[in-house]
């Protein structure tokens, strides 16, 4: 498979808003809430420091499950959701994986596409930056850690997608990237945890419960 072209991941991923999250083309996608609408069992758990998560589903593909490394940053669980989505629903050969790095597979690299697409999009975004730092192509410490905390995206990820929308000169994203963004966010009054590992939880989204209590009922489990 090759790997996606930038206009086709920002097309997969209007789509995955509008026909399956039913939100609209600029607001925040809520990754929790997205997979309950979803009805994809997941689990959050600590994982080893290279591995994100996980995919699998079934082959008639009604029944889909993620895992989420929990001692990965907020930022990077968000992304990893997002990422897994994309086998999940438009991979056109899916297959049980484990999401780690380096991502040199057309696949992976198609899933972090896809995933920044969905995540960041091109209009909330633009309509989140001032005018007159769009005109220079050098928004503000202020205005980046905003779009940070509204997206739900580590610093890295975020200054990765404003270079590929052209909204910062490359020059300028050395700059951002050389930040010490914890530092800057505590400064300005934002919560850390967006940027800190080990601070997710152990969590189970979907149906699960349900399913093993009718299975108890029917007395094929005990």
């Amino acid at each position: 498979m090759k790997k996606l072209d930038l206009e086709t991941a920002e097309n997969l991923a209007a789509k995955m808003r509008s026909e399956y999250l039913r939100i609209s083309s600029n607001e925040p996608v809520n990754t929790k809430t997205a997979l309950r609408q979803l009805n994809i069992m997941t689990v959050y758990s600590p994982l080893s420091d290279n591995i994100y998560g996980l995919s699998l589903m079934t082959q008639d593909r009604k029944n889909r499950f993620m895992l989420v490394n929990s001692n990965m940053t907020r930022g990077a669980q968000h992304f990893t959701v997002a990422h897994e989505l994309y086998h999940l629903y438009f991979d056109e050969n899916p297959h049980p994986h484990l999401c780690n790095q380096p991502f040199t597979d057309p696949a992976e690299r198609s899933a972090n596409m896809f995933a920044s697409a969905l995540l960041m999009p091109k209009d909330g975004i633009v309509m989140s930056i001032p005018m007159e730092e769009l005109k220079k192509k050098e928004i503000g410490i202020d205005t980046l850690l905003r779009l940070e905390h509204l997206y739900g995206i580590s610093h890295k990820t975020m200054i990765v997608r404003l270079k590929e929308l052209h909204v910062i000169k490359p020059d300028y994203a050395d700059f951002l990237n050389r930040l010490a963004i914890t530092k800057e966010a505590a400064l300005r009054g934002y919560d850390d945890k967006l940027y800190r590992k080990g601070n997710g939880e152990r969590l189970f989204i979907g149906d699960f419960g349900s399913k093993a209590r009718k299975l108890f009922e029917e007395g094929k489990i005990y």
